[in-house]
């Protein structure tokens, strides 16, 4: 019998051991994600602030907020003026592919 536990206790500690580290890199991957999700939230938050904030001075200086990042503010005309980075010259030319 005295044997049997001598033959086991070895095994059994690095059992223990394999357990405990297992279960410790499951609990930091388990926090990692809470702050991911933490973090995420948090900007959130503040860009719905941010746009908010926008919006109101936006308003108060006589302009409307479109709230769409591919259009300029609304002008005083309420047109909305897209933004591009060249002008169009004439009707696009149709080039055949052969």
């Amino acid at each position: 019998m005295k044997h049997k536990i001598l033959f086991i206790l070895p095994r059994l500690a690095g059992l223990t051991l394999l357990i405990g580290l297992a279960s410790l890199v499951l609990f930091l991957l388990f926090k990692l994600l809470l702050l991911a999700i933490g973090i995420s939230v948090l900007v959130l938050i503040a860009g719905k602030i941010i746009s908010k904030a926008r919006q109101k001075w936006a308003e108060g200086n006589g302009l409307e907020w479109s709230g769409n990042p591919y259009f300029t503010e609304l002008q005083h005309n309420g047109s909305l003026q897209p933004i591009t980075h060249h002008k169009r010259q004439g009707t696009p030319a149709i080039i055949p592919i052969h």
